[in-house]
């Protein structure tokens, strides 16, 4: 505050130098948070489920593992700066590198595998690259590496190649696989002015549609025709998981933009909240 004795007014200097551009900013930060934190939380969950699919629970040292897993993959590919992702600033992409390092140390004090080198190495080549070739490119292959990397690493930790665990494994690629495209949907026109190739940029609406469904029927047929074969468990997760895929896809494909990361990368916490109101009440 000021005081002009000469004119006796009474001048107030404003506090706030928060600029428009450094909001856009936050509220970026905040957005991306809470993406990770979901996206740590439901890879652990993934294994949990899987793990239940073949009725049994996964290890809490596995959960833990494979929540610092998934948070160190997403934390390093939002922290490494691109052209197609939005601009953050230096500290916080900084702080998502250091940040991810920690969670790959302790993935492997947790579960000292060195399998769990693929998953890490894929995830590299993914969001960095070597001498300029990332894996993060062309339409559908960045679909099918992520989607590789969930199923990989849920095959890592079940430690098997049993016939229920690759209809598992696969089920988890195919969930993955939609997923991911759902959000090429949403970036659609920012990647086509950027010139990059995804499924939503070379295909129309009504056949993103339509892939989608389709492929996500063919994975929900196989794990049902494994449940009434006596192969896996859990049909009533299953049986949610089909119906809830169905409404996003048709949803999310069609201009629909609420709620995506709690319908979309929250949906097994959903179930997670799912089956414990099941236990609770029966």
């Amino acid at each position: 505050m000021l005081l002009n004795l000469s004119n006796s007014t009474v001048q107030f200097r404003s506090e706030c130098n928060i600029s428009p551009p450094s909001i856009v900013y936050i509220m970026q930060g905040q957005n991306l948070i809470i993406s990770i934190l979901v996206v740590t939380l439901s890879g652990a969950l993934k294994l949990q489920f899987a793990y239940g699919f073949l009725g049994n629970n996964a290890p809490i040292t596995e959960f833990a593992a494979a929540a610092l897993i998934a948070y160190a993959a997403y934390a390093f590919d939002r922290g490494v700066e691109n052209k197609e992702d939005e601009k953050r600033g230096s500290r916080f992409r900084q702080a998502l590198l250091v940040t991810a390092f920690i969670a790959t140390i302790g993935a492997f004090v947790l579960y000292p595998n060195p399998a769990l080198l693929i998953p890490f190495l894929v995830a590299y080549l993914y969001a960095k690259g070597v001498a300029g070739y990332r894996l993060k490119g062309s339409k559908g292959i960045k679909n099918c590496i992520v989607a590789l990397t969930w199923s990989l690493g849920i095959l890592i930790f079940l430690g098997t190649l049993s016939l229920p665990v690759m209809l598992v494994c696969t089920f988890f690629f195919c969930k993955s696989f939609v997923n991911t495209v759902i959000y090429d949907v949403r970036d659609v026109d920012k990647d086509r002015m950027a010139g990059i190739l995804t499924i939503p940029t070379v295909l129309s609406r009504t056949q993103v549609t339509t892939l989608l469904l389709g492929l996500s029927l063919v994975a929900h047929a196989a794990v049902f025709g494994a449940y009434f074969s006596g192969i896996i468990g859990g049909i009533d997760v299953l049986l949610i998981s089909s119906l809830h895929s169905t409404f996003y896809i048709v949803a999310y494909c069609n201009r629909f933009e609420m709620f995506r990361n709690a319908l979309v990368d929250g949906e097994w916490i959903l179930y997670t909240g799912y089956t414990i109101l099941r236990d609770c009440v029966l």
